[in-house]
């Protein structure tokens, strides 16, 4: 059976991507080769700062980004979920504005599921016009990013680059049809890290562009702003997809992630509880400013990050409290300048919504800027505050064994469900992705690797970390997770946490061993699914 994405493309355009694996790949295994040796320096006590050689750019209040296509300039909300079937359809009926099929974080990479994807966005495609329509999403895709291989397809016995592999099976598949149709090829870039990435990204969708017979330039991409080390390249980050960009989103839980990996060895930076730490905490407040000041001074929008809460069954109480905490969050985000912003369920589309339009309507009325939108800016305003992005001395709240145990449970549940299909889930009222279980294992692992003090007295240690294992492991077992998969689970989940140097990324090791596991059948994986989830909120 052919696989991801031989399944997918004409010999020709599998010719495309061969070559384009082939004239890339030296340079992209130099820029994770460049992210290993900056975090060697971070870890030995060099900080991040911005780059002297490009301070002539961030000075230059003069150049601006190219103008955005008519379908992405009203970005008020934009509704991201797995690239799905099932979720196209609750997409596509949100009223959203933009719908991101994601196939980084959100999907479980599988053969069968990577091509089940990409004819999903085909469809999609299809139905899509260039013209600003209100509750008609337009489309965009998320690409795995720049670290992940694709394993089903190798060139010369080595995986290629599976960001290479989804754009160009996206561009081959769908940019003409939707040029055709007045819209066009639209990407969401994640995990970068600093300009000479975005320029590996340019550079690749030029060579793409031009392989295919597409019109250079057509491929517009927003770029997720979900690392520390993109922060202190922002306006070189923007600068070098000048010609493409159209907004800049602000990927929290990643970003808390990032600054984890790269400060979590350094005791003055133990961060608390997941839910302690709010956006107002002062290393993620200079962030989403940074975003919102760099992005209103080149002519590019900025996008607020997706709040990690679910809505789903009646509006009873609980979902009353959810669709006000989003509100909170969307009312900050539009105070603050943001555009739009994520969500991650369809539900929650008016609600985000609503915040911003009450912002321009009062701007409308007064037919001036309003009070709380930030002017173009200046270079020195823009300039990075290299002290407050990463100081975490104040944030409010405290490492405890319910953040241990809920840590734990979340990321033992979604990784046992991950291996069986599921690439979201809703545990204790959150919406889980891979970006989420990350946070978790490297808050279980900065925590155990300092021994910190808990709240109600504790010290965590592998002895502590183990026995709660054992009941979390005993709970679910108790709940009919599936055996094997639960053992992977727990294996991968321990391993990187008693690590002396924790992975990266997770999701690279998980990869590993979904490959061994193989594709399971698909009643297999909905009902392996379902019981890894069962109960678990």
């Amino acid at each position: 059976m052919e696989t991801y994405p031989e399944a997918l493309l004409q010999d020709e355009q599998l010719a495309t991507l061969t070559d384009l694996e082939r004239a890339l790949r030296e340079s992209r295994a130099e820029l994770l080769r460049g992210r290993k040796e900056q975090s060697r320096g971070v870890r030995a006590g060099t900080e991040l700062h911005t780059r002297s050689e490009t301070a002539q750019l961030r000075a230059d209040d003069a150049w601006q980004v190219a103008p955005p296509p008519a379908d992405l300039t009203h970005r008020r909300v934009e509704l991201a979920t797995a690239a799905t079937a099932e979720q196209a359809k609750g997409a596509l009926a949100s009223g959203a504005d933009v719908w991101v099929a994601d196939l980084e974080d959100m999907l479980v990479p599988t053969s069968r599921r990577l091509v089940a994807a990409q004819e999903v966005i085909l469809e999609v495609a299809g139905t899509r016009t260039g013209d600003p329509d209100p509750g008609v999403p337009t489309l965009m895709v998320r690409p795995r990013g720049l670290h992940l291989d694709e394993a089903h397809l190798e060139v010369d016995g080595q995986p290629t680059a599976a960001s290479l592999v989804d754009t160009v099976t996206f561009l081959a598949r769908c940019a003409r049809l939707l040029l055709e149709r007045g819209t066009g090829p639209y990407l969401y870039l994640p995990k970068v890290e600093s300009a000479a990435e975005a320029q590996w990204w340019d550079r690749m969708l030029t060579a793409a562009e031009e392989a295919l017979g597409l019109p250079t330039g057509c491929t517009r991409v927003s770029v997720l702003v979900e690392t520390v080390q993109a922060a202190y390249e922002l306006d070189e980050i923007v600068h070098a997809l000048r010609e493409r960009v159209t907004g800049l989103a602000a990927g929290r839980w990643d970003y808390v992630f990032s600054h984890l990996r790269t400060y979590g060895d350094r005791p003055d930076h133990v961060l608390p509880d997941r839910d302690a730490f709010t956006m107002n905490t002062r290393f993620l407040r200079t962030y989403t400013d940074l975003i919102v000041r760099t992005c209103h001074r080149r002519g590019v929008q900025a996008i607020g990050g997706p709040i990690a809460l679910a809505a789903s069954g009646p509006f009873d109480d609980s979902a009353a409290m959810t669709h006000a905490r989003v509100h909170r969050d969307k009312a900050r985000e539009a105070k603050q300048g943001f555009d739009g912003a994520w969500v991650l369920h369809p539900a929650l589309v008016p609600v985000a919504r609503q915040p911003f339009e009450e912002r321009d309507r009062r701007r409308a009325e007064r037919q001036a800027p309003a009070e709380d939108a930030p002017s173009p800016g200046r270079a020195s305003d823009a300039a990075p505050d290299a002290e407050a992005l990463r100081d975490v001395s104040a944030i409010p709240g405290a490492s405890t064994l319910t953040g241990v145990r809920t840590a734990m449970r979340s990321s033992l549940t979604y990784l046992t469900g991950w291996l069986a299909g599921e690439g979201t889930a809703t545990l204790a009222g959150h919406v889980e992705d891979f970006g989420t279980v990350e946070l978790a294992r490297m808050q279980l692992w900065q925590w155990l690797s300092h021994g910190t003090r808990l709240a109600e007295g504790p010290t965590m240690s592998t002895l502590l970390l183990d026995r709660m294992l054992e009941d979390e492991v005993a709970l679910m077992r108790r709940r009919g997770a599936r055996e094997d998969l639960l053992g992977h689970a727990v294996e991968l989940l321990r391993d990187s946490v008693v690590a002396a140097d924790p992975p990266a990324f997770l999701s690279q090791r998980a990869y590993d061993v979904l490959l061994g596991i193989g594709e399971p059948d698909e009643d297999d994986h909905h009902d392996a699914a379902q019981e890894a989830t069962s109960g678990a909120a």
